[in-house]
């Protein structure tokens, strides 16, 4: 299967950074355009990427955007000294070049001579996460023994990030090399887009994540983002996660066969992304809500998942504590102390999220900030008894938002309420992330739609509000395999087309065996087909 979401248009990439690094010369940012050249800048060749190594050709390897995988890749045309892709040299695939190579964020591509660094050798460093105007601090390790890493002043590298602990890591000096340590953090922190246990020892060229900051070991120097608060753009888009499940399996002891609850789900959910998820009776939505989210067991069974979800550029189950705090589970029936005010309900929350080293100043201004990110500076000392459900679910939100949540989802957040309540409440949680209302100039709505974040919706009344969802997710189950599969994904009125019916609860009744026309691997079919793919 073509992995490639269809039925919508996409709005265009966000831009993509390469950070270049060259003997003798300052760390250098070039912003990635749909293609580009890179090689060794001599005579009359001038390429779009000029190098200055004598060991890089001149026509040494081209960046391209690809629209399929709505990724970048890089492609090494034959050249003499090759190109080294995290580590591993780029086989060449004919007389034009290589295989193209999908890069995803803190890929390292290195010009080199032999598999060890060369006095002339060239990094460039892939990042979507920073900005081309985006300022890198750098540390001369030379003279250094041990370097503290972390959110407060204190330490030699100060990273201005919400997400980093006040002492995060440290950088010490091992033998002829360095180590990097986890000092006891929240979050953690990954080497080469994997979490580490405690330490690890670094290699030249190793990228570094430390909450949502990257840093870059060059062997002798330590370069890391200058961050700025990063404003969301409704007219780009960003993969805030990609997924792609083989399967999913469940079983209840080691010694039970294993059922296959979900097969080849392959989607990708962006930035702004509102998005209901749609399914006949045992298709599996609530399993695959789950497995997007790193929760591994389901009505007393174990799940386990074959395939990978990424999140921020990083795999979800090598790097679950550092993401956890990303995703934003929200419960269908929360414990609310009604007597409590908007402000101190979503304070004790910040009191729990954020205990530890966070300074009440810290906390307070946090607190502050999602309030008025989620547009709850109006009820801000109103009790939860008296507002309305709507504003209260977004309570539940501003609750999970406090740690820096970017990814929500909420299981039928519309139970138990009657049409305009229905309304009510979605258009509350709409409102939050609406790639539409951000393009309106209104002040009002502009700090929500500025974060960009993603929420997915199951919902039993999907008609009352559909024009809200940006795009639909619609599960079936195969009577071949008894597997819930996708039999769509995009946006609502071609949903409505593509399954021959005027609104969206009709969907289920095409796809359901029991009660319905029972229609469903007719559709996974099709829309294995408009992927390039088959089933049989």
């Amino acid at each position: 299967m073509e992995n490639r979401t269809v039925y919508y248009t996409p709005a265009p990439p966000m831009p993509a950074v390469l950070l270049i690094l060259e003997r003798g010369e300052p760390l250098r940012t070039v912003l990635l355009e749909n293609s580009m050249t890179v090689g060794r800048a001599a005579g009359g060749n001038i390429p779009s990427i000029p190098l200055h190594s004598a060991i890089a050709g001149r026509h040494h390897g081209e960046f391209h955007f690809d629209e399929a995988s709505r990724s970048f890749v890089y492609r090494d045309l034959n050249s003499l000294n090759g190109t080294y892709y995290n580590g591993e040299r780029i086989p060449a695939k004919d007389d034009s070049g290589s295989e193209p190579v999908s890069l995803r964020d803190g890929d390292v591509l290195r010009i080199d001579s032999t598999d060890l660094q060369h006095p002339d050798a060239v990094a460039m460093i892939f990042c979507t996460g920073a900005a081309a105007d985006e300022k890198w601090d750098a540390l001369d390790l030379s003279d250094k023994k041990e370097i503290l890493i972390g959110r407060t002043v204190q330490n030699g590298i100060c990273l201005h990030d919400f997400t980093v602990s006040g002492t995060h890591a440290v950088l010490q000096k091992s033998g002829n090399g360095w180590k990097i340590a986890d000092k006891g953090s929240r979050n953690g922190l990954a080497v080469n887009r994997r979490s580490i246990e405690r330490e690890q020892m670094l290699r030249p060229f190793d990228t570094i994540r430390i909450g949502r900051t990257m840093l870059f070991f060059s062997g002798d120097t330590v370069w890391w983002q200058k961050r700025k608060e990063q404003v969301y753009d409704p007219t780009h888009s960003d993969i805030l996660m990609r997924v792609r499940l083989e399967s999913v399996l469940a079983s209840r002891s080691p010694f039970t066969p294993k059922k296959t609850l979900l097969r080849d789900i392959s989607l990708d959910i962006e930035s702004g992304d509102f998005i209901l998820i749609l399914g006949g009776a045992g298709a599996g939505k609530s399993t695959f809500v789950k497995a997007i989210t790193g929760q591994l067991r389901s009505a007393g069974s174990q799940l386990s998942v074959k395939g990978n979800v990424e999140l921020d550029g990083l795999d979800l189950y090598q790097n679950l504590r550092m993401l956890k705090s990303r995703i934003g589970i929200v419960p269908q029936y929360p414990d609310y102390r009604f007597d409590d005010t908007v402000y101190h309900t979503i304070m004790d929350a910040a009191k729990l999220a954020l205990a530890g080293d966070y300074s009440r100043k810290e906390i307070e201004a946090r607190v502050e900030d999602v309030i008025g990110r989620m547009m709850l500076t109006p009820i801000r000392d109103s009790k939860l008894g008296v507002i309305s459900g709507g504003q209260r679910k977004r309570v539940q939100v501003a609750i999970k938002a406090v740690g820096d949540t970017a990814f929500f989802t909420l299981d039928e957040p519309d139970a138990g309420l009657d049409v305009a309540g229905r309304k009510d409440q979605m258009d509350q949680l709409r409102r939050y992330i609406s790639r539409e209302e951000s393009i309106d100039n209104s002040a009002e709505l502009k700090p929500c739609a500025e974060s960009g974040n993603a929420v997915l919706v199951i919902s039993h009344y999907p008609d009352d509000v559909a024009h809200m969802y940006k795009k639909v997710i619609v599960l079936a189950k195969s009577s071949r395999d008894d597997a819930g599969h996708l039999a769509y994904y995009g946006d609502v009125p071609n949903a409505l087309s593509f399954f021959g019916v005027e609104k969206l609860s009709d969907i289920v009744m095409e796809i359901n065996a029991e009660g319905g026309r029972g229609r469903a691997d007719e559709f996974i079919d099709r829309f294995a087909q408009t992927r390039g793919g088959s089933r049989g």
